[in-house]
Order: structure tokens, then C-alpha cells, then sequence
């Protein structure tokens, strides 16, 4: 027999399958967007919707007469029993687990009563999809969580404004920036200006936002709680709510003290070395990994004689000497695999096309990754170093034939003097036909007496006798002595010297040689009918002895060779002559100069000091 409630219960059924079977039912329970279903007092499965038939498998009538929990898991299940008879709706969260399903759905229920007759005989579960909703809320929790983390970690002051100019939100870095808790700044005004006079300032920039647009970086100064001034970047944005109504302003803040103190630093260090580059003899020179060059000092204009924008961009290794260019590069990339410096020596073009030898120190510049940025060349000028060094070689020449001489003069003196006293003897009584032997005989001797005296005058040192000397009058005695062979070659001596000429210091005997030297050779490098230009001028603190022939001139790459020993471009020359005539003006604290063309002449200039010290 059932129970009074069995009865009461399979009676309520009934008439809730009559309520189910309606036609105005079906028409609201069918086509709800919420997936419902329908249960008894007992909590079995009636029927299911058409949104709740979704989540079913297909075509499954599985769901009739179950226990609804076996499709919903609730967060407390017994909530919903103790429930079914309630006239009241009850609200309720749970997870609706199908067979058919890999994963949960999380729903929001409601449980509404069914009452027909004023009593109750079933209830609807009206579950609403709260997965999405649910991700969602949990993703911007968690992306709050992040921004929340985020603010407070930055090392920037970070704050957030009204739109009255009143601080609403201060992140950690604010107190650790200004000294002030938040408490002390949160609802105010800001309070970290220097003075009042800044007040307009902020004014300004809040304005600047509220129009709608963005300040980027602004510096200023602000103030800390202890009174110390501190530079800061200060960054202001809009903050807009969903419908694009500004509602906030942010601001970032950022303590830029320590930058500006290492900018500074190294803006003065750079003037420094900047200083240094610039007044350097030496040539500096920035490349970067492509070669090209970044940097030249102005020295390069001084060596080499082009302006630092002629260099600006160009391949660094755009001058070198094709020779030296295998072997510079080579060095370079050696420089690279090693990250040593490295010295290399090779020749650079200068503007006038003449190639001076360079040493370029090559230096690559690191990062704290030790990766190369950038190569700094360090570059000198070899010619002194190089003049120098060819004239230790020609003075070694020297003390050779210094030695030389000496063993030897005295060898060749005495019989010379016995071959030409018997030579004379000889062409004094012989007949006409072998005087004219006799006579080349003793020329010929006469050479070799010369050649001998000019190798003495090598070895011996000469002893000097200064004097104050009038150069109008050494040059006139010397003149009228060459005046002869110039008219018997048929060449043309003039001279000229200025007026008030002061007398100098020197050794009138050395210095009739050396003009003797030139003025002779001036001649014989004229043609027939050549001419010699002689004049005297007052320059700075001495005089110059020009001597100018329109002879036949000397090459470019023989000019350089003048003076060394045994060098000459005469036919039966030693090469000694211009080498003394060089020692001597040496001896005097002179110089000499030779300008030459092939074809058009040479002119020798000869500086000589007032005072010989």
C-alpha cells in the first residue's frame, strides 16, 4: 500500500504532467533562451527544454525520471531538497556535469515552484551559462591582480588624478620616491612642487590632459619631504570609462636625478677628450663595424689636408696605399678576433696626391658585453720619424767615408804630387803632339786631387772662423770669379739684393763654397744660353739667398735624393759637393730648399740666421 505522501506525490505528478502536456506551457517552457528543467517533489527529471536539450546528447531520453543531481552538481545539494516545497524562488551556483561532456559548465540557478491548486507540485531549475561570464571576471581579476602588482612594483611614481586635480590612487614608489606616506598625499593637491610658483606649472600640464591630450617625458624639478630638489620626467594621460567620457588622469613620475648627474659627467668627460682631439698633433679617428668613419679630429687637415667632412661616412681604409691596403686590413681583422689593440704602419694619400707614411694605433671599443661597438684609431705621422731615421743611415754613410778618407788621402796625396811633378816635367820639354797627352793626363790628375780634397774636407773636422760678414760683398767677390766660366757657357748671371741688408754671423770661406757649389751647378745645368738669377732678401729674423737656373731641372724622385752621399745627376759628379754645402749651412743654423720642374729650372733657397748661437 503507498504512503499518504507516495499518494500525495504520484497525484502531484499528474498534474504536473497535465501542466507540461499544455499548449500554453510548451509554448513559454519551449522557446526560453535558459535552459530549464522540470522536476518533481522527489527531484526526478520531468522534461528538459529546448536550450536545456543542447547540453544533452543527441536524440537522448536518458533524462526522464533521473535524479536531477545526477546532471547538476550543486554547491550544496541538500539546499535544494530541503527547497521543494518552499513557495519561495531560491537562488543557487552549481556545475552542470554531462556524461557526453570533457568539461564543466558553471550555471546560475533558479528554483521556482510549480503550484497548481495552491499547492506545490513540482519546480522549475532555470539555469542561466555562467562559464563565459565566470572566465571573464576571473581574466580581468587576474589581469587587475596584475596591473595592482604591477603599480606597486614600478620603480616610477605612479598616481592617479580627478579631473579637479585631487589624487586619488598613489602607488609604493611614491613614498619611497617622496618620503611621504600616502595617506599624507591621497585626497590633496599635489604638494611635491619647490615652491608655489610651480603651481602653475601642474596647472598647466593637468590642463593640457583634460583637453585630451597626452604630456610625454615633461622634466622639471620636484620637491621631497626632507626639502632635497630632485629632477624628475613626469608623464600625464587620460583615463577614459566605457562610453569615452574622461574620467581620470594618470601619472607616472620618474626620479631622472641619477641620469641627468651621469649625463652631465659625461657630457664634461666628452669636452674633455674633445679638447684633447681637437688640439692633438696626432689624428683620432672613430670607424664603426663597417668602416666607416664617424670621427676625424682637425689635425687631419693640418697632415693630410682635407676637412672632417671629406671624411664624414666614407671607408676608412679609402686613402691607403693599394701596397699597404692587404696588410692593413689584415691587421684590422686581426684586431677584431683578438679585441686587442693593434699598431698598423702603412701610407695614406694626402690632398696634393703624396703618400705619407702613417702608424695608426687601432683600439676596438667594448660594451659591458664585451662585444665591439666601434674602433678608435690613433694615427701619427711617420715623416720626421722617417727623415730622421734616413739621416742616422746617411750620417753611417758618413762615418764611412770619413774613415775612408782618412786612411786613404795621405795614400793618393803623395804619389799624385810625384805624377803630376813629373807630368809637368814631361809637357815642358816634350813636342807638341804629346803636350796635348800630358795635358789630359794632368787634368785628369787635377780631378783626382779634387775628389781627394773634397773626401778630406769630409774627415777633417774644419775648424770655423765667424765673423760679421757682409753677404753683398761675399756674394759680389764671389761672382766675379764665375763670371768667367758662365761667359765661356754662355750663360747669364744677374743680381739683386735689397736695400739695407744687415751683415750676419758666419764663416765667409764656408759660405763662398756652398754659393760656389750652386752657382756651378746652376751652370752647368743650363743649356747654351741659359741664365742665372742671384738675389738677396730680409726675411723674418735672417736673410734667403735665392739662386734660381732656367736649366734643365731635376725629377721629383731625384730631388728627394739631393745631399745624399754619392747621389748626383751630373755625369762626372761625386754627389759630395751639395752633401758639405749642406753640412756647412747646417753648421750655420740655416736651411736650404730645393724647388725643381722638369724642363723649366730649379731654384735653391737658402735661409741663413743674423747670429749664429
Amino acid at each position: 500500500m503507498y504512503s499518504n505522501k507516495r499518494l500525495k506525490s504520484l497525484e502531484c505528478s499528474s498534474d504536473l504532467h497535465q501542466l507540461l502536456n499544455s499548449d500554453m506551457y510548451q509554448s513559454l517552457f519551449e522557446h526560453n533562451s535558459d535552459a530549464i528543467w522540470a522536476i518533481d517533489l522527489n527531484g526526478m527529471v520531468l522534461q528538459v527544454n529546448k536550450s536545456g536539450r543542447a547540453l544533452l546528447p543527441a536524440n537522448s531520453k536518458e533524462y526522464f525520471y533521473t535524479p536531477i543531481n545526477e546532471w547538476i552538481t550543486f554547491d550544496d545539494e541538500n539546499e535544494l531538497y530541503e527547497t521543494l516545497y518552499s513557495e519561495e524562488t531560491h537562488h543557487f551556483k552549481g556545475k552542470m556535469k554531462m556524461r557526453h561532456l570533457e568539461k564543466s559548465i558553471v550555471f546560475e540557478m533558479t528554483s521556482i515552484p510549480i503550484i497548481i491548486r495552491d499547492e506545490i507540485i513540482g519546480r522549475y531549475i532555470q539555469t542561466k551559462d555562467r562559464t563565459e561570464e565566470l572566465r571573464e571576471t576571473n581574466d580581468l581579476k587576474s589581469e587587475n591582480a596584475y596591473w595592482e602588482s604591477f603599480i606597486n612594483h614600478s620603480a616610477d611614481a605612479i598616481g592617479l588624478f580627478d579631473m579637479e586635480g585631487n589624487i586619488l590612487k598613489l602607488n609604493r614608489a611614491t613614498e619611497d620616491i617622496f618620503l611621504y606616506s600616502r595617506e599624507e598625499l591621497l585626497g590633496g593637491k599635489v604638494v611635491t612642487i619647490p615652491d608655489e610658483s610651480y603651481r602653475e606649472e601642474v596647472e598647466f600640464l593637468q590642463r593640457k590632459v583634460k583637453s585630451g591630450k597626452s604630456v610625454v617625458e615633461y622634466e622639471t624639478v620636484r620637491k621631497r619631504k626632507d626639502g632635497q630638489l630632485i629632477d624628475v620626467a613626469i608623464t600625464y594621460s587620460p583615463i577614459y570609462d566605457e562610453n569615452g567620457e574622461m574620467t581620470a588622469m594618470a601619472n607616472i613620475l620618474r626620479d631622472i636625478t641619477e641620469r641627468k648627474r651621469n649625463v652631465e659627467v659625461l657630457r664634461e668627460s666628452e669636452a674633455k677628450y674633445r679638447l684633447i682631439a681637437e688640439n692633438t698633433a696626432d689624428m683620432i679617428r672613430v670607424l664603426d663595424l663597417d668602416h666607416s668613419i664617424l670621427y676625424v679630429s682637425p689635425s687631419h687637415k693640418m697632415i693630410l689636408g682635407r676637412r672632417e667632412s671629406d671624411y664624414q661616412f666614407r671607408n676608412g681604409f679609402q686613402y691607403v696605399h693599394p701596397v699597404d691596403l692587404s696588410t692593413a686590413k689584415e691587421l684590422y681583422q686581426q684586431m677584431f678576433k683578438m679585441k686587442q689593440p693593434v699598431n698598423i704602419e702603412y701610407r695614406e694619400q694626402n690632398v696634393q696626391g703624396e703618400w705619407i707614411p702613417l702608424e695608426a694605433r687601432c683600439m676596438p671599443v667594448l660594451d659591458e658585453s664585451e662585444t665591439i661597438t666601434s674602433i678608435v684609431m690613433v694615427i701619427r705621422d711617420l715623416t720626421e720619424r722617417k727623415n730622421t731615421e734616413e739621416l742616422l743611415r746617411n750620417s753611417d754613410k758618413l762615418a764611412v767615408i770619413g774613415q775612408l778618407a782618412a786612411s786613404i788621402a795621405h795614400e793618393i796625396r803623395n804619389p799624385l804630387t810625384s805624377l803630376k811633378g813629373f807630368l809637368q816635367y814631361f809637357h815642358s820639354n816634350g813636342d807638341d803632339m804629346s803636350k796635348t797627352y800630358y795635358e789630359l793626363m794632368l787634368s785628369e790628375v787635377e780631378r783626382i786631387n779634387l775628389i781627394v780634397s773634397e773626401f778630406l774636407l769630409l774627415a777633417k773636422p774644419q775648424t770655423s772662423k765667424f765673423s760679421e760678414t757682409h753677404i753683398h760683398h761675399l756674394l759680389s767677390h764671389l761672382l766675379a770669379l764665375v763670371d768667367s766660366q758662365a761667359i765661356m757657357e754662355n750663360v747669364e748671371i744677374t743680381f739683386k739684393i735689397e736695400e739695407e741688408i744687415p751683415s750676419i754671423y758666419c764663416d765667409g770661406n764656408q759660405l763662398k763654397q756652398v754659393f760656389l757649389n750652386y752657382i756651378k751647378n746652376g751652370i752647368e745645368a743650363c743649356s747654351y744660353g741659359g741664365k742665372i738669377e742671384v738675389s738677396v732678401k730680409r726675411e723674418d729674423d735672417g736673410i734667403v739667398v735665392l739662386i734660381k737656373d732656367n736649366g734643365k731641372g731635376i725629377s721629383h724622385e731625384e730631388l728627394e735624393k739631393i745631399g745624399t752621399p754619392f747621389f748626383t745627376t751630373k755625369e762626372n759628379g761625386t754627389g759630395l759637393g751639395l752633401m758639405i754645402s749642406q753640412k756647412i749651412i747646417s753648421n750655420h743654423k740655416g736651411n736650404v730648399h730645393y724647388e725643381s720642374k722638369v724642363g723649366e729650372g730649379t731654384t735653391v733657397k737658402i735661409h741663413l740666421p743674423l747670429y749664429h748661437k
